[in-house]
């Protein structure tokens, strides 16, 4: 208790939270607006007086060195990503639990051809639990984005055959837009993944993080953060 005391009167302390765009849990505005329901409950566990919690807007690429250099001190992600830095360190229980799961225009080919390769739309640096090997190897032609929504966008303006996503963020984008003309598409679930709060081993303030919300997760006897 003594340390919590402590840490909460230094009234310059921050904690930098890393956002990408992958709403509803992380929304970027732009580069230096971000926010969402993970910013929110993040600092309502973790913010105090003395503590203020900062969300850091990036791209997952750049997100990745931030954690290993300790530029941000914690995000959310799930544990294969295969570009997760090794000084890094999980918090049980899981944040959320994503469907991952692959959108085609329906009468699209299943599998591509020489002659017509099927392109698929995703996100840059994720491995989506190796189906990014898996359709490679079936001829199909990944177009990378920076992130979850420019990806969605790909594919919903007809740009690309098929989305690779998580499906939660891919419901938000289509819940804002009042018509997207969109043709029938399909729709198959290829995994169900927990996503874990992530601190990274260079952060300070590891021990207060990791602390926190562990505490949060006990006093609401919760088997994930967010139902």
């Amino acid at each position: 208790m003594m340390f919590f005391l402590s840490f909460a009167a230094n009234a310059s302390t921050e904690i930098r939270l890393g956002v990408h765009n992958f709403p509803p849990y992380f929304v970027m505005k732009d580069n230096d607006n971000c926010g969402g329901e993970a910013v929110e409950l993040t600092r309502e566990i973790l913010q105090t007086d003395g503590v203020e919690v900062r969300a850091i807007c990036a791209t997952p690429a750049r997100l990745y060195k931030m954690l290993s250099s300790g530029e941000v001190d914690l995000t959310i992600n799930i544990k294969q990503t295969k570009a997760l830095p090794d000084n890094i360190s999980f918090v049980e229980p899981p944040y959320v639990t994503l469907s991952l799961v692959l959108l085609s225009y329906i009468g699209q080919t299943k599998i591509p051809t020489s002659t017509k390769p099927t392109t698929i739309a995703a996100i840059r640096g994720f491995d989506y639990l190796g189906q990014r090997q898996i359709l490679s190897d079936l001829g199909y032609q990944f177009i990378d984005m920076p992130d979850s929504i420019d990806a969605i966008k790909m594919f919903v303006r007809g740009r690309t055959d098929a989305l690779l996503t998580y499906e939660a963020p891919f419901n938000y984008y289509l819940k804002q837009q009042p018509s997207t003309g969109m043709q029938p598409y399909q729709r198959k679930l290829l995994e169900s993944i927990g996503t874990f709060y992530v601190i990274s081993d260079q952060s300070p303030y590891k021990t207060y993080i990791g602390t926190k919300l562990a505490d949060f997760a006990a006093a609401k006897q919760i088997s994930q953060f967010r139902p």
